[in-house]
């Protein structure tokens, strides 16, 4: 089967079932879907916990103490920071995994690691907070600790996109396809994504 695109990049906000419509994507097509799959084998890498790494990307690039730190280390020729090592390194697997035939990526910034590639499709997905408090509870998040958590993911992802591209990750002219997946469905999401790479 011919396709217009061999890769599809989905960015998305914390429990809008981004995840999950990439793997229906990549089950479609026969092709693999890579997500936290990136970071276990950075963990692997630098030898250390993927929570460890994970509390990099929550922290990366997002306080006024990081910038002027950032431009203190840029004067001074400093060293890349812990969470632009794992930036680099993350670049550089998705690269490598590309090398292996077409996938889907989900976070991790892939559209950078894949930036200049014409045949790469990047996609956002969004859903209002009603839908997402829904899910979120089904991963088994208290009541209580939803909103929290929401805002917590989301601005992990934020920063980490931010510290990757220098652009807001929320800027619909990055994203090729834009899908709310609580008036659409988590299906549907999948459905479209598959009608735009299939030529």
């Amino acid at each position: 089967m011919a396709m217009r695109y061999n890769y599809i990049v989905i960015e998305r906000e914390y429990a809008s079932g981004g995840r999950r419509i990439g793997e229906l994507v990549a089950e479609n097509l026969g092709m693999p879907c890579y997500g936290i799959e990136i970071l276990e084998m950075a963990a692997e890498k630098q030898g250390v916990s993927v929570e460890y790494l994970a509390e990099l990307e929550e922290n990366a690039g997002g306080s006024l103490l990081y910038s002027l730190y950032k431009m203190s280390s840029i004067v001074s020729g400093g060293d890349a920071t812990a969470s632009e090592q794992l930036n680099r390194d993350e670049i550089e697997i998705i690269r490598k995994l590309s090398g292996n035939g077409p996938a889907v990526f989900v976070g991790r910034s892939a559209s950078i690691a894949l930036k200049g590639r014409k045949d790469t499709l990047r996609v956002f997905i969004h859903a209002d907070e009603e839908f997402r408090f829904s899910r979120a509870k089904e991963y088994g998040i208290e009541d209580s600790k939803v909103k929290s958590t929401l805002k917590k993911y989301d601005k992990r992802r934020e920063n980490y996109y931010k510290l990757s591209t220098s652009m807001n990750w929320k800027d619909i002219s990055h994203y090729d396809l834009v899908l709310n997946s609580a008036t659409m469905g988590i299906d549907k999401c999948a459905e479209i994504i598959l009608d735009c790479i299939k030529s």
